[in-house]
């Protein structure tokens, strides 16, 4: 996360925090201070327009007279955050940059202008922000979710879906279907409704499909919205619930009401509600999006939610100022792990023993490694993953569960930190990194070095296979000198001996400089 300081504040005062997205259609910021419960207290709002959506979607890549444009937003903004006194700051884009080409020199001409580090969020981090939110709002009430629960959110250039078990999330998905993207598309055609219905039911159908077991649509009893499009709806036609934040539409009535905008163009739609034009225009394909994905569940009404993503960075950067970690999603990432353990008919109970005896082997090692809890984390996961391509052939497959891993989205990781968790798991047996490997050469020097220390770690684990959980939880992990001694209380010597013939230890011995004793304990 690019997150920055900003000037120093009086350990009396209450923190002052801003967060600023930049997104398709125009740049927001929110400008919050830290209440003594942790909660945050919203001091200022702004939003600004700005067409980087138009401008990615059509050319793929921004525009100079654009990047001007925003940029001279960005200094406002900055401006009001010095005023405040913001003690961190929070600058993220979503699908804008995410699809511009030059976005990077984007990045730089705003940090070069303004100091504000720019943070381009991967879809799962902006649906988990998104979530948070919602979470927030609830105020932990989750009496809201049912026990499969959607939560999406239509933007100019994508739709975040987020599936939700019991209030946990399982699986995240971002969809190339936007407003701003349908809106593009529509010009040259005309508005053949019927048409642009039948094509986003396709597109939800092509991309949705092979994720059926991640994200079961048909199972979801509770369809829960953000963003200004569905904010407009609820604002026209919902019915208030006890908690504020949130409204309710029948499925019926959102049905009739949208085909009464159907009826009007952007500049009536302008008039007729009090809108500016670039949301007038907007609306109705936004509101396609939603009502294709509301037919696609069970769910019977539609709940839309007033909070946006920048409540939920808000949240996220309030509890990183303060030191606190939230336990929750790391819960929710290894449960997306799992999840997709489950998709490729992994046995998972090998799996999650060979994951706790990872972290065990980890948390001995803290002052060996030097690496973060994140490390352990993703090493947890790695673990999690590592037989996943078996699923593909039994036959090399680390060499497949490398490329599933990659090509899959695991619940608030980044893109890079998925390349971790897939290279440890590739390297878990067989082979050894080479600067041969292409793609491991690709990753940053820092992050192969993290690979190898985390491919090390799991490698002992799975050669250990220990098979009860009872064993890892006795497993007694000591380190003197250039030694570590791995003591498994109750195991015979016969059986030492046979784990110690298949106990491949020279990849761990070269990259931590160690050699390994293997005991039995009392």
């Amino acid at each position: 996360m690019a997150e920055q300081e900003a000037k120093p504040v009086s350990p009396t005062e209450s923190p002052i925090l801003a967060v600023i997205d930049i997104g398709t259609n125009s740049i927001r910021m929110s400008i919050g201070q830290v209440l003594a419960d942790g909660s945050v207290e919203v001091l200022e709002r702004l939003q600004r327009a700005v067409h980087l959506g138009q401008d990615a979607f059509r050319f793929g890549r921004l525009e100079r007279v654009t990047i001007r444009a925003a940029i001279s937003i960005l200094r406002e903004f900055k401006r009001r955050i010095d005023f405040y006194g913001a003690r961190r700051v929070w600058t993220a884009a979503t699908s804008a940059l995410r699809e511009a080409r030059n976005a990077d020199v984007f990045v730089d001409r705003v940090l070069m202008s303004t100091g504000l580090e720019v943070d381009i969020l991967d879809p799962t981090e902006q649906g988990r922000l998104t979530v948070l939110a919602v979470r927030e709002a609830l105020k932990n009430d989750m009496s809201l979710m049912g026990r499969q629960t959607l939560i999406t959110e239509v933007g100019g250039g994508s739709t975040m879906l987020t599936f939700l078990k019991n209030g946990q999330i399982t699986a995240s998905q971002g969809l190339g279907l936007g407003s701003i993207r349908l809106q593009e598309m529509l010009e040259p055609a005309g508005r053949n409704w019927m048409q642009t219905s039948e094509f986003i039911r396709r597109e939800i159908e092509s991309i949705l499909s092979p994720l059926e077991s991640l994200m079961p649509l048909r199972s979801v009893k509770t369809f829960l919205t953000l963003g200004a499009d569905a904010r407009f709806a609820a604002e026209q036609i919902g019915t208030p619930l006890p908690n504020p934040s949130f409204r309710k539409i029948s499925r019926a009535r959102f049905r009739r009401f949208l085909e009464k905008l159907k009826n009007f163009s952007p500049e009536q739609l302008a008039q007729q509600y009090d809108l500016p034009y670039t949301e007038a225009e907007t609306l109705v394909p936004a509101l396609l999006i939603y009502q294709e994905l509301l037919d696609a569940t069970s769910a019977k009404e539609w709940i839309v939610s007033s909070v946006s993503m920048r409540d939920g960075l808000l949240v996220e950067l309030s509890r990183r100022s303060s030191g606190r970690q939230e336990q929750a999603f790391r819960q929710e990432a290894v449960q997306s792990a799992l999840a997709l353990a489950e998709k490729y008919k992994v046995n998972l109970d090998h799996a999650q023993r060979v994951a706790a005896c990872a972290v065990r082997l980890f948390d001995a090692l803290t002052t060996e490694h030097g690496l973060s809890e994140r490390h352990r984390l993703l090493l947890e996961i790695a673990a999690l993953l590592h037989e996943i391509g078996m699923f593909v052939s039994a036959r090399a497959y680390h060499k497949h569960s490398l490329y599933l891993i990659l090509n899959s989205e695991i619940f608030g990781l980044s893109r890079e930190e998925v390349q971790i968790v897939a290279h440890t798991a590739r390297y878990h047996r067989r082979g050894t990194p080479k600067p041969t490997h292409v793609e491991y050469m690709s990753l940053s020097r820092e992050n192969r070095l993290a690979v190898n220390k985390l491919a090390a770690l799991l490698r002992l684990a799975k050669a250990m296979d220990l098979e009860e959980t009872r064993q890892i939880e006795q497993m007694r992990i000591r380190l003197q000198d250039d030694t570590l001694t791995i003591e498994v209380p109750g195991l015979s010597e016969e059986s030492l001996k046979t784990q110690s013939i298949g106990l491949g230890t020279d990849f761990f011995e070269d990259v931590y400089g160690l050699k390994i004793r293997w005991t039995g304990g009392l």
